[in-house]
């Protein structure tokens, strides 16, 4: 049985036009990055989400910032938004799954956010030498 324990988690936002002040007030949260994109007046936000208890992390998320995430996306202060979740490739395995529960999944996809789903071999020895 899968288990869902990713190692990272972070909200990316992208197309945004709001100052990150503004940003921050309106998520109710405090953004980790917040860096202009190519297109002039565009940035690039990234909130990273702690993964202790990530689905009670993911709902409270969802409760707290999902409303205004969906009215930015809605009204174009923000052009996408993402739940990247990171997970580490099994260290001797040749294929990993993780089950996202499906209220953490429905609570998350009701304000318009996509989820990605990234796995990272993340021990490597160099097996060159």
């Amino acid at each position: 049985m899968s288990q869902f324990a990713p190692f990272a988690i972070a909200l990316r936002l992208s197309g945004v036009t709001l100052d990150q002040y503004a940003l921050d007030a309106g998520l109710k949260q405090l953004c980790s990055r917040y860096e202009p994109e190519d297109a002039e007046g565009s940035f690039y936000a990234q909130v990273d989400v702690p993964v202790a208890n990530p689905v009670r992390t993911l709902l409270e998320l969802a409760e707290r910032s999902g409303p205004a995430i969906a009215a930015m996306l809605d009204d174009r202060r923000i052009g996408k938004a993402v739940l990247d979740l990171a997970f580490d490739y099994p260290e001797h395995g040749e294929a990993m799954s993780a089950r996202l529960p499906a209220h953490v999944a429905a609570a998350i996809a009701a304000h318009g956010i996509d989820i990605e789903i990234s796995v990272y071999l993340t021990d490597v020895e160099d097996d060159e030498e």
